[in-house]
């Protein structure tokens, strides 16, 4: 049997602005999507996931998916379908991302996911580069950068079904692990530690997916070029501003600001926030929000030298102490 595993993802800053070209920091963090592959003698692909249930194709019903779901990115690309109408089942992306490799034979694929979906944790990154590091050659040995470059490029490619014309942060986050900053699709790890006082809760599950989302702030806000401008200042701020809480404060509360701007936080969720920064603290959603609805996803939460459970009980939610992945996708 092989087995491998990708880790999840939280952005500290850039949602949104770094498919406008700003830059973007993120990094990998200790949850986990762990693929496994067992070989059959039969003639189909059986895929279990925790999250969607089973599906099971034969090798002739699979032969035209990859041509097929290609033919329907494009026609999204053209305005002829909505994101969320490239794929047909949900099933599809894993058949397609398997298809990838060349050394795929029938068997079952069991895919665990401690990830939430639609909680702006990278799961579909994340669940496709535990798939691909399955029937990777090089996947049983420290991938060289060219390696990790070709890798992560994968799944950038795999992942563009699921969110249109989304960012590479997701990708590169679960691929490179550690703290990373990206821009215009290059990748550049970042060797620092976060420290203490990092938190992150789920505010509940978009009701809109993050290509709707992303494709509705292209269409209000894709020409206000001054707006992804203070975006790029913000998480520059952020960069900086590691292990200096009272500048890290005020960069997360800015960063808020814009993101409000930009329509994708939730009332509640904003209501929430408001209560985080009277105690002191800082919060932001991290990952692509949502346009409509009550859930926003994760929410990232900076509130240095305070007591987690004491914080937790004030604010009526359950704080996750962030914990930190410095390593990408493996064969586990």
């Amino acid at each position: 049997m092989l087995s491998a595993k990708a880790p999840g993802k939280l952005i500290l800053s850039g949602e949104h602005s770094v498919v406008y070209g700003a830059p973007a920091i993120a990094l990998a963090v200790n949850h986990f999507v762990t693929a496994s592959y067992t070989p059959s003698d039969s003639d189909t692909l059986a895929i279990t996931s925790t999250v969607l249930g089973q599906d099971r194709r034969t090798f002739e019903q699979l032969a035209t998916l990859v041509e097929h779901i290609d033919q329907r990115f494009e026609r999204f690309l053209s305005g002829e379908l909505a994101v969320q109408d490239i794929l047909t089942t949900p099933h599809d992306l894993l058949y397609y991302t398997a298809l990838q490799s060349n050394r795929l034979r029938a068997g079952n694929i069991i895919i665990n996911s401690e990830i939430p979906s639609g909680a702006g944790m990278g799961s579909s990154a994340a669940v496709i580069a535990s798939l691909l590091q399955l029937f990777d050659p090089s996947s049983s040995m420290q991938k060289e950068t060219a390696d990790q470059q070709i890798f992560f490029q994968k799944v950038k490619y795999c992942e563009r079904l699921q969110h249109g014309r989304g960012s590479a942060i997701d990708a590169a986050a679960v691929t490179y692990g550690g703290l990373i900053k990206v821009q215009d699709h290059h990748v550049t790890p970042l060797s620092v530690e976060l420290g203490e006082g990092w938190y992150h809760f789920h505010s509940g599950e978009p009701c809109c997916s993050t290509g709707e989302t992303v494709a509705e702030v292209r269409e209000r806000f894709s020409n206000q070029s001054h707006l992804w401008d203070q975006f790029s200042e913000v998480t520059q701020r952020v960069e900086m501003s590691v292990n200096q809480p009272t500048e890290m404060l005020s960069a997360i509360r800015l960063n808020h600001r814009l993101l409000q701007e930009i329509g994708v936080v939730p009332l509640s969720v904003s209501q929430l926030i408001e209560r985080i920064e009277a105690l002191g603290g800082a919060a932001k959603i991290c990952g692509a929000g949502a346009h409509r609805g009550e859930g926003a996803g994760q929410v990232l939460v900076y509130f240095p030298e305070q007591n987690t459970e004491l914080l937790s009980a004030q604010l009526g939610i359950q704080l996750t102490p962030l914990q930190q992945q410095l390593r990408g996708a493996h064969r586990a």
